[in-house]
C-alpha cells in the first residue's frame, strides 16, 4: 500500500480520534418559531415527480463545500472507540473517501461517531450500507456541506467538530420538526434528538393521474400534529407510501426507497424505510409536527 494511502487512512483515524477527545462543540442553536401560514395547499400523496436538473447536487464523491451560517446545536460526549493499530491494514479509505459498499474499521468509527451525534447509521458493524449512507446524507445536510452520502475529507473533518444547528428551542416536546431549507427531519423526545435525511416537495408542477388536477409540489409550513397512520403500504394515485404518519390532509411523513439529497417529493416528507420504522415506533398520534 502506498504512503499516500497510509496518510489518508491516518487522516480519518486522526479526525475521528479527535472527536473521541472532544466533549462536543457546544453553543446555542438557531432560534426562531415555526410559522403557520394560515392555509394549506391541496392535500396530495407522494411519489417521484420530475426533479429539475438544477436541484440535483454534485455526487462526485469529492464532498464539495456548500455555504453554511448555522451554529452549534448539541453537546456531544462520546466514549472512546478502539482505533485500528495498523494504518496499512486492509479496509476502506484507499482514495481518502468512505463510500457505500466499503467496509472496515474506518467505517465502524464513522458509524459510531454518527450515532453519538444523534444520527442513525444502523448497526455499528463496519459495513457502509444504505442506512449509513442516509445518515451521512443527513449529517451533510445538517452541516451545510456537499450532499452525496460519501464521507470525504470535508465530511470527516466536520464529523470531528460539527457546527450545525440543532432543533429550535422553546417548542413542544416530543415533536417532529422539519427544516425545509436543510432538508433534515428531527424527532425530539425527552430522551434526546434523532436526526434524519428527508426529501420534501420539489416546487415543480404535477398532475394527479386519477383526477387530472394540477398543483405545485410544495410541503406546507406551520404547526400540525400526527392525525392518523397506516401500518404498511398506503397506495395512492401518486405512489405508494410506507407506514405513513399523516399530519394534514394527504401530507405525511413516510418511508420511501428513494430519499435523495434534494427536494424530490410531491409534498410529503420522505425518509428511508428503515428510518420510518424507527419514527413509527417513537412518534405517536397527536405528536406535534412543526415545519419551517
Amino acid at each position: 500500500m502506498t504512503s499516500h494511502v497510509c496518510s489518508l487512512r491516518t487522516f480519518i483515524v486522526a479526525a475521528l480520534s479527535f472527536a473521541v477527545l472532544a466533549s462536543g462543540c457546544g453553543g446555542d442553536s438557531a432560534t426562531g418559531n415555526a410559522s403557520a401560514d394560515g392555509s394549506v395547499p391541496e392535500p396530495v400523496e407522494d411519489s417521484d415527480p420530475t426533479v429539475s436538473a438544477t436541484d440535483a447536487p454534485d455526487t462526485d464523491g469529492e464532498d464539495e463545500t456548500a455555504e453554511t451560517t448555522v451554529a452549534s446545536g448539541w453537546d456531544a460526549n462520546p466514549v472512546p472507540l478502539p482505533v485500528p493499530n495498523d494504518p496499512d491494514s486492509p479496509g476502506a479509505m484507499d482514495d481518502g473517501i468512505l463510500r457505500p459498499g466499503e467496509s472496515g474499521p474506518e467505517v465502524r468509527m464513522l458509524q459510531w461517531r454518527l450515532t453519538t451525534l444523534g444520527f442513525r447509521p444502523g448497526e455499528i458493524d463496519g459495513n457502509y450500507g444504505a442506512t449509513t449512507s442516509q445518515a451521512v446524507l443527513a449529517f451533510q445536510k445538517h452541516e451545510g456541506i456537499g450532499r452525496d452520502g460519501a464521507a470525504g475529507p470535508k465530511t470527516l473533518a466536520a464529523i470531528a467538530a460539527p457546527r450545525g444547528a440543532g432543533p429550535r428551542p422553546g417548542l413542544p416536546v416530543p415533536r417532529v420538526e422539519i427544516d425545509l431549507a436543510r432538508q433534515v427531519l428531527f424527532v425530539v423526545t425527552p430522551l434526546g434528538t434523532q436526526i434524519f435525511n428527508t426529501s420534501t416537495g420539489n416546487g415543480e408542477p404535477y398532475e394527479n393521474p386519477e383526477t387530472g388536477a394540477r398543483a405545485i409540489a410544495t410541503t406546507p409550513t406551520g404547526s400540525f400534529s400526527v392525525q392518523h397512520r397506516v401500518d404498511g403500504i398506503d397506495k395512492g394515485p401518486l405512489g405508494d407510501l410506507y407506514r405513513p404518519l399523516y399530519f394534514v390532509g394527504g401530507y405525511a411523513v413516510h418511508g420511501s426507497h428513494n430519499v435523495p439529497g434534494y427536494p424530490a417529493s410531491h409534498g410529503c416528507a420522505r425518509v428511508s424505510n428503515a428510518d420510518q420504522d424507527w419514527i413509527w415506533d417513537n412518534v405517536s398520534n397527536g405528536t406535534p409536527v412543526i415545519i419551517y
